[in-house]
């Protein structure tokens, strides 16, 4: 093998493939629209109101509009210090309930209301109200009206109970947890559900992005240097297998790129939000399962790529490799709940799955080092059986037009010496 010739073809590749517009463009934009579709509907689910939310109160115990005003006063203002909901009270006794229906529902269109809320006289035994709006797909305000309206019962009846005021709410008070991650030296350090999850679902979303877009690309490749009949000039002057391994690590290269600088996108995106940095704590043992993931998958798609002779073929084939990717995705809450279960190790231990499983589980909590030895290991090993029965394919179906080698074809090749 000559290796000045397969690092010519790495070096080729890398250079070819950094240049195009598309690989530049993906660079940066896909981990901008990452963050951005990531973090914007938090962003304006989170963003306040700009003015006084009214609601007209109809409450037939005529015991409850003053108290929960009271609440929500005090629990939800405006930036400039205004009360967020407004409840305009409806007297009960000089209006029944179908006529204030019939006078207020218009209301709501008019934008007089954002909604109604009609409150029974029998809500402390049967525990249910209405609201009635043109849209109630509003949660939030429908759950702070609501959580303000249970709480002011609540206390009423403790009162009718002969329980004191003062000191049912000190006993009522809510709690509030703090998520402290130890570990078996005894360190103890602040860590939190979103932390974990956010590593753990990005080193899956990264190593699928990178397969499905370089993967794409090196397939697609393959097919226009067949096509183009490219491919024998450079089987000319290499060999196929420095071929095909200099392809895998100029495009390996290419991912590395990719990787560091969506990482970076991320660590940046950590600092600025002011997550913990102890959550990237082992990224770098990560960043070593994604890799050897990568040189899986890239292996397993140089093999199946070189069989394909159209763009159709070598679209299909990438999205099936991708689909090996989606089951990890699909057990993140499963691994995510309990790491250390059978389901979770059975998988850690299976080359296609290995890299996302077991990144997922050092980010949520460190597996014994046996685990991790053992699955890098079989991953590997993985590689280098995949990628020689892959160099075999390669050999024989690069050179092969007009029609895709049936599977007895392949198997044949693999056959070959």
């Amino acid at each position: 093998m000559n290796f000045q010739k397969l690092f010519a073809v790495a070096r080729w590749e890398f250079i070819e493939k950094a240049r195009t517009k598309a690989f530049i463009i993906s660079l940066l934009l896909t981990p901008a629209i990452m963050i951005l579709f990531g973090t914007l509907p938090s962003l304006l689910a989170l963003r306040g109101d700009d003015n006084t939310k009214k609601f007209a109160f109809y409450d037939e115990t005529m015991a409850l509009r003053e108290p929960v005003q009271a609440i929500l006063n005090q629990k939800y203002k405006l930036k400039d210090g205004r009360p967020n909901f407004d409840l305009v009270p409806v007297d009960a006794k000089l209006m029944n309930r179908e006529a204030f229906l019939k006078d207020y529902s218009p209301r709501i269109f008019n934008g007089d209301f954002t909604g109604l809320f009609i409150i029974p006289a029998n809500v402390e035994e049967k525990h249910l109200l209405e609201y009635r709006s043109d849209n109630v797909g509003n949660i939030r305000d429908i759950k702070s009206i609501e959580s303000a309206i249970e709480k002011v019962l609540t206390e009423q009846a403790a009162v009718k109970k002969g329980i004191d005021l003062v000191v049912f709410k000190s006993l009522s008070q809510s709690l509030e947890t703090t998520s402290l991650k130890i570990s078996k030296s005894g360190d103890v350090k602040e860590s939190g559900f979103l932390e974990v999850f956010g590593v753990a679902y990005a080193s899956v979303l990264i190593l699928f992005i990178l397969i499905l877009g370089t993967g794409q690309i090196l397939v697609r490749g393959l097919v226009e240097e067949k096509s183009n009949r490219i491919m024998e000039i450079l089987v000319s002057s290499c060999s196929p297998f420095e071929l095909m391994m200099g392809k895998l690590i100029g495009l390996s290269g290419l991912g590395i790129v990719q990787a560091m600088v969506w990482s970076g996108f991320g660590v940046g995106a950590v600092l600025y939000f002011g997550v913990s940095v102890s959550a990237l704590g082992n990224i770098p043992l990560v960043l070593v399962f994604m890799l050897f993931g990568y040189l899986l998958y890239a292996s397993l798609l140089l093999g199946l790529g070189s069989i394909t002779t159209t763009d159709q073929e070598a679209q299909q084939i990438t999205s099936y490799v991708s689909l090996l990717l989606v089951v990890p995705m699909t057990l993140l809450t499963v691994v995510l709940q309990n790491p250390n279960s059978v389901i979770a190790k059975v998988l850690s231990f299976i080359p296609f799955t290995a890299p996302t499983i077991m990144a997922m589980r050092i980010s949520i909590q460190l597996p014994p080092i046996w685990e991790i030895a053992l699955s890098l290991g079989i991953l590997l090993v993985s590689t280098v059986i995949i990628t020689y029965f892959a160099a075999k394919i390669f050999r024989l179906a690069i050179l092969v037009y007009g029609k895709r080698p049936t599977l007895p074809e392949v198997l044949a090749f693999l056959k070959e010496k």
